[in-house]
C-alpha cells in the first residue's frame, strides 16, 4: 500500500521540489513586450529610452516603447497584483494593493520606483474620472519624474502630467509635458506627442495651431502598426479642426472614411472618431446626426473615460435641444456620477 501511495505521490513531490529549486536558483526579472513570451534575465541598466537585460551572461537592450511591463524577481506580491490591476484599468483595486506597501522598504530602487509610479498613476486616473485631488496626483507624478528621470515609465508619466494639466485648464503646462514625449527617439512617440499637443490646443480653442500639430503628426511615415494608429488619430483631430474652421463637410468625409477602413474593436479609436463626427455635425447644424454620432460612443465605445464623458456632455445638451428632457437629465447624471472628476463637468 505504501509503495502504491509513494508511486502516486512521488511525481507530484518531485514537481514541487523541482519548482522549489527553480524558485531558489532560477528566478529572474521579466520584460513583457507587446508580442511574444516574456524575456527573462536580470535588469542590468535602465534609461527612459532603453532597458538592458542580462540573459545568460549576454546583455540585450530593449527599447522602452516596446515594453508593456517589467516584473522584478524580488518584488512584493502586492506590487504585482497592483500592476496587473492597472493593466486592466481597475484603478481602485490597484490602489488597494499598492496601499499595503505603505511604509515598507524595498530591496531595489527599481521596485520602489515602480510602486511610486503606479501609486501616482492611480491617483491621476481616478482624479480625472471618478474624482479626486488632481493637484495631489500631479504632485505625486511630478515627484516620480524628478526622482526617477531615467525610469522606463518616464514618457508615460509625462503624458499623464499633460492630461492632468488639460483637465485643470493649464494648457501651457500640458504643452510642456507633451513636449517631453516629442523628444523620444521613436517616430510613433513623436506622433503621439504631437497628437496630444493638438488635443490640448483643441481644448484651448486654438484650432489653427491644433491643425498644424495634427498635420505634423500625419506627415510622419513609418511602417509600424502603432504609427499607423497615431496617423489615424492625427486625421481625426485634423477633421475636427476643419469643422471648427468652417469646413465641417470636409471633416465628415475624412471621418467616414476612417470608420469604413478601421476595426471597431479598437474602442479608443472609434470613441474619438465618433465624437469628432458628432462635433462636425454640430458645426454643420445637423443636431440629429450629431446626437446619433455621440450615441455610438455612449452605447458602444465606452472604454475611454474622457471620450465617453465628452459624448455624455454633448448628449445632455442635444437631448435638451431636441425636447427630450428626461434623456438630457439621464446623460447629465451619468456624467456627474460616473465621471465626477472629468473636465467635461466644468464645460459650460
Amino acid at each position: 500500500m505504501f509503495r502504491k501511495v509513494a508511486i502516486l505521490v512521488l511525481p507530484a513531490l518531485l514537481l514541487v521540489i523541482g519548482g522549489g529549486f527553480e524558485a531558489a536558483f532560477g528566478q529572474f526579472d521579466q520584460i513583457y513586450q507587446r508580442k511574444g513570451a516574456p524575456s527573462k534575465g536580470n535588469v542590468k541598466a535602465m534609461s527612459k529610452d532603453e532597458v538592458t537585460l542580462e540573459m545568460s551572461g549576454v546583455d540585450r537592450p530593449f527599447p522602452t516603447n516596446e515594453i508593456v511591463r517589467i516584473t522584478y524577481v524580488d518584488e512584493p506580491t502586492e506590487l504585482n497584483n497592483g500592476r496587473n490591476a492597472v493593466l486592466q484599468q481597475n484603478w481602485g483595486q490597484a490602489e488597494i494593493e499598492l496601499k499595503k506597501l505603505d511604509g515598507q522598504t524595498f530591496a531595489r530602487d527599481l521596485i520602489r520606483q515602480d510602486v511610486e509610479y503606479y501609486k501616482a498613476l492611480c491617483l491621476a486616473k481616478k482624479a480625472m474620472t471618478e474624482g479626486g485631488d488632481k493637484t495631489a496626483a500631479a504632485a505625486a507624478m511630478l515627484n516620480f519624474a524628478k526622482v526617477a528621470p531615467e525610469n522606463y515609465h518616464f514618457y508615460d508619466a509625462a503624458e499623464v502630467l499633460g492630461d492632468l494639466a488639460i483637465s485643470t485648464g493649464k494648457f501651457a503646462d500640458a504643452a510642456r509635458f507633451y513636449g517631453g514625449i516629442e523628444k523620444a527617439p521613436w517616430g510613433d512617440y513623436q506622433m503621439r506627442a504631437k497628437n496630444a499637443a493638438g488635443r490640448a490646443l483643441l481644448a484651448q480653442k486654438d484650432f489653427q495651431n491644433a491643425q498644424v500639430k495634427f498635420e505634423e503628426a500625419a506627415a510622419i511615415d513609418l511602417g509600424t502598426a502603432e504609427a499607423a494608429r497615431e496617423k489615424t488619430f492625427a486625421h481625426i483631430g485634423r477633421a475636427q479642426c476643419l469643422a471648427e474652421l468652417g469646413k465641417p463637410d470636409e471633416g465628415i468625409t475624412i471621418l467616414q472614411e476612417i470608420i469604413a477602413k478601421n476595426d471597431p474593436a479598437d474602442q479608443f479609436l472609434f470613441a474619438r472618431v465618433y465624437n469628432a463626427l458628432g462635433n462636425c455635425y454640430l458645426k454643420g447644424n445637423k443636431p440629429k446626426d450629431a446626437r446619433d454620432a455621440f450615441l455610438f460612443t455612449d452605447i458602444l465605445f465606452t472604454a475611454d473615460p474622457d471620450a465617453h464623458a465628452e459624448a455624455l456632455y454633448h448628449l445632455s445638451k442635444l437631448w435638451t435641444d431636441l425636447n427630450k428632457a428626461d434623456r438630457a437629465v439621464a446623460a447629465r447624471n451619468t456624467l456627474r456620477e460616473r465621471y465626477a472628476g472629468s473636465r467635461w463637468n466644468a464645460v459650460e
